[in-house]
């Protein structure tokens, strides 16, 4: 699974340990450690920060954003936010993460340039937090839904204003409507530190890879090609972890199948062959 990563929230009800080392035996280059899911299911830092070492793996850290909204009109609820943004900036320097991903934030009421300019002050505050603590702030556009705030490359543009050359970004295959848009985004954004995969059908988000709208066959080799971190999300209850092993089992088919014709590519072309290569995508 080299150059894929997985949401902890995954494995929801898995200790630190299982978590990380389902990771490492699965090949995975890392874990994006929801902050929520840390915090609610106590998981242990500690643990996680030692086999993150011993195991060789790498953390980002997903900001939390569950009932947040760091532009809400009642500015109690903002500045609420806001600190809980930067508890999850604590974590990941905890955790040795040099990544937090963070959501856009909502519209109260309506759209308008006042909220925007909320949440533009309330980013320039916490990505002023983390860079003081050498952690990359990591903006994800969001799905098409009301009152989301950066739905767009635009619409990021509007609330990051000034910051926009100073953060990373990060794209979400099922926030997309098509392909096409989700690779334009990518483009256009071009600070992209990583994408989140999952598939979707219809309105329905966040299914797994196999399972959706969206070809991943089609779209895999073009991912490759610009060689950013890969991180396959979802949220699973229990100790069954199917969704997570189901991403895995089609990927590793997808990287197969992709070996199996990048031999037999060269096979064909006639080349001698002085070399032996390596099959690792």
């Amino acid at each position: 699974m080299k150059g894929f990563y997985f949401s902890s929230t995954l494995m929801w009800d898995a200790d630190a340990e299982t978590l990380m080392r389902t990771a490492a035996e699965n090949g995975f280059d890392g874990i994006e450690m929801w902050a929520q899911h840390a915090e609610t299911k106590k998981l242990d830092l500690e643990t996680i920060h030692r086999l993150k070492k011993e195991l060789g793996l790498n953390i980002v850290v997903h900001a939390k954003s569950w009932d947040l909204n760091y532009a809400a009109l009642n500015d109690a609820v903002r500045r609420a936010s806001v600190e809980e943004i930067k508890s999850s900036v604590d974590l990941a320097v905890e955790l040795g993460a040099d990544e937090v991903t963070v959501h856009p934030p909502r519209y109260t009421l309506k759209e308008d340039e006042t909220a925007r300019d909320r949440a533009y002050e309330s980013i320039r505050e916490f990505y002023g937090y983390a860079k003081e603590r050498g952690v990359d702030i990591s903006m994800e556009i969001m799905e098409h839904i009301p009152k989301e705030m950066a739905t767009t490359p635009d619409g990021m543009f509007g609330i990051v204003r000034d910051l926009r050359g100073k953060l990373t970004y990060t794209i979400d295959l099922a926030h997309s409507l098509t392909e096409e848009e989700f690779f334009e985004n990518i483009r256009i954004m071009g600070r992209v530190s990583k994408v989140h995969l999952t598939n979707k059908k219809g309105t329905k988000l966040h299914t797994p890879i196999p399972d959706g709208d969206f070809d991943f066959e089609e779209i895999y080799p073009r991912l490759l090609a610009y060689g950013f971190p890969m991180v396959i999300e979802g949220y699973e209850e229990g100790d069954r972890y199917e969704a997570l092993t189901e991403n895995i089992q089609y990927i590793q088919t997808l990287k197969e199948k992709r070996n199996e014709e990048i031999k037999r590519t060269f096979n064909n072309s006639g080349y001698p062959g002085t070399y032996r290569l390596q099959f690792q995508q």
